[in-house]
């Protein structure tokens, strides 16, 4: 588990929501700060690292769904 400065909950919600949650959070925090999602709707898993990366953020870690569907990305924003 890495120290996230913030948490973006986005279970439950559909695409485009967790992209777009996902680049509220990282507006809010400073660079070199850890974002943390939460989120059960997987087509969003990839769509939210890519759209991290596109934007010049760091994927820092990936924990895969759990028995409940609900996997957690980590992103250092650059």
């Amino acid at each position: 588990m890495h120290n996230s400065e913030t948490q973006v909950d986005t279970t439950g919600q559909a695409c485009p929501v967790p992209v777009l949650r996902t680049r509220r959070g990282l507006k809010a925090i400073e660079s070199g700060k850890i974002l943390e999602i939460i989120g059960d709707f997987f087509p969003a898993k990839k769509n939210i690292q890519d759209y991290a990366e596109k934007h010049g953020h760091e994927v820092i870690e990936v924990i895969e769904p759990d028995e409940n569907g609900v996997y957690k990305i980590f992103i250092k924003k650059g």
